[in-house]
């Protein structure tokens, strides 16, 4: 019976450890204090982005991760996004001048019935506020490199309805739509050029320890 209930006793401060790890020094979670009601202000992680667990510190850092996400688009079923790395480039060509020879990079792997397979290779972009592609291979146009200038996801401090323009080859622009909504998640608006076919201006959205979970198309 002792055995027993030293066992009952273990699971559950094991449990409680395990909820209160999820949470900062004041009772709210690491979610709740990335928004400053004073500055209005949200501080966007990569962990965003992949999904992965976020420890709260406000650095942008390159963890080990393999997650997987489920993004719908016009009520449809989802489409499943992979999501693994860090792995690193063999040399440096793009213009991205905070990288040494070899880029960090995560890397996304998606299939849907109309594009095939896509790869592409995400990293901190030089203005170090954003995750860009370096790298991207699909059916439509086979492998294809980037500067590493322009944004594909917001990264570090934004605001509600802040938007910046990435000049680049085909400028880029994030427009911030719904900085802290319910469940902390994120909703972007991504322009490419002028936005004028589909895919080109898309609203993205992004949750906590989920990652990627909506898209839809403005065109």
């Amino acid at each position: 019976m002792n055995q027993y209930l030293k066992f009952l006793l273990i699971r559950f401060l094991s449990i409680i450890l395990f909820s209160s790890s999820a949470f900062a020094g004041d009772g709210k979670t690491v979610w709740d204090n990335a928004y400053n009601s004073k500055t209005k202000q949200r501080y966007i992680p990569v962990e965003l982005f992949t999904g992965a667990k976020w420890d709260g510190e406000h650095q942008l850092t390159f963890k080990e991760v393999s997650t997987i996400a489920c993004a719908s688009s016009s009520g449809k079923r989802c489409d499943k996004y992979y999501v693994t790395g860090p792995f690193k480039t063999e040399k440096n060509d793009t213009k991205i001048e905070w990288a040494s020879n070899e880029i960090p990079y995560y890397l996304r792997t998606f299939s849907t019935r109309r594009m095939g397979k896509v790869e592409s290779f995400f990293t901190i972009n030089n203005s170090r506020d954003g995750l860009v592609r370096i790298y991207d291979k699909r059916k439509q146009w086979g492998a294809r490199t980037y500067s590493g200038l322009g944004s594909k996801f917001p990264l570090g401090y934004w605001q509600q309805g802040e938007v910046r323009v990435y000049e680049s080859r085909r400028p880029t622009k994030i427009e911030i739509i719904e900085l802290n909504g319910p469940d902390h998640c994120l909703t972007f608006r991504w322009v490419i050029g002028k936005g004028e076919r589909k895919n080109m201006d898309n609203n993205y959205t992004f949750c906590p320890n989920r990652g990627f979970t909506k898209i839809s198309h403005n065109n």
